[in-house]
């Protein structure tokens, strides 16, 4: 297929130019990215009963796990930290706890008094929507841990793979690092040994056409367009874009084509449909791609996030 085949075929991705992402989805989590944090980090920890796997939904940087298994204004070497309990004990959630961090030590009083002021107005804007949620009687959305699961996890767990077939179908992971991989049903897999996912609003800046040649056996790649919306409110220009899309296309194959259409998809039920590069950048194939032709979508982040 040619390229003006393949622009042709996708100009329907004209019509989205204003679309917007946010990952993870769901009535509760994606509600979390307009809290008035500042410049703070954000950690949602959710643990089910009958386990000690605890997943984090997090905005800036992720919280140190074990900070979570505390709670109250809290100070280390690294950081201060603020915990509060949102949940207890409901259904079959042990917890749902809610961490910020000032990102370093607040060293004076007033620093720890912005800091408290701050995450006392995160936890209830938190809250506020929580209660929105639960008015709906659907606990669903509280279960995140049942949605975001370690590559290791997934391979092993879901695939029922062995420690060699384990070690050879990490590879195209491995080589691409992704931050994790968004599947059909909304499931998320993350490469980190941690289960825990960034939470992030993406715009689409536009998209990526590619042709996979069988007899050379390559992928060749080319933008098809940019997007006409102006998102410089949002920081993002025209070289920001191009900084974050060449994160790929220096090597398409092995960083994109190659993880999305690996082998060890075929081996279950779950399908992906996006990758997410650094945390900022959400490429998602479009749904009537496959691996010999086709258009992924391109999602950034704000830099001002």
């Amino acid at each position: 297929m040619s390229r003006t085949d393949l622009f042709s075929r996708y100009t329907q991705l004209y019509a989205k130019a204003q679309a917007r992402e946010i990952v993870p989805a769901g009535p509760f989590v994606r509600q979390l990215t307009d809290i008035p944090r500042k410049q703070y980090d954000v950690g949602l920890f959710f643990r089910p009963t009958r386990t000690t796997r605890t997943a984090q939904l997090y905005i800036g940087n992720p919280i140190p796990s074990e900070i979570c298994e505390q709670e109250g204004f809290l100070e280390t070497d690294d950081a201060t930290y603020l915990s509060r309990t949102l949940l207890s004990k409901f259904r079959t959630l042990d917890f749902l706890r809610v961490v910020i961090s000032a990102g370093g030590v607040c060293e004076s009083k007033q620093e720890r008094v912005d800091f408290l002021k701050t995450g006392q107005r995160v936890i209830d804007v938190i809250l506020r929507k929580l209660r929105n949620v639960m008015h709906l009687a659907e606990f669903g959305p509280f279960r995140f841990d049942r949605c975001v699961k370690t590559l290791n996890e997934f391979l092993v767990t879901d695939l029922k793979m062995d420690d060699v077939s384990v070690e050879a179908a990490s590879i195209p992971f491995t080589v691409a690092n992704p931050q994790y991989i968004l599947l059909a049903d909304n499931d998320l897999i993350v490469i980190d040994d941690e289960p825990r996912v960034p939470q992030g609003e993406f715009f689409l800046v536009g998209g990526l056409g590619y042709t996979f040649d069988k007899t050379e056996g390559a992928v060749s790649e080319a933008r098809l367009f940019r997007s006409t919306t102006d998102l410089s409110p949002q920081g993002i220009d025209e070289a920001y874009i191009d900084r974050m899309i060449s994160r790929i296309t220096e090597d398409f194959q092995n960083s994109l084509h190659s993880l999305v259409f690996a082998d060890v998809w075929k081996k279950g039920s779950a399908k992906p449909i996006g990758v997410n590069f650094g945390g900022d950048l959400l490429v998602k194939a479009e749904p009537s791609s496959e691996i010999w032709a086709g258009v992924f979508e391109v999602y950034v982040k704000s830099p001002k996030a």
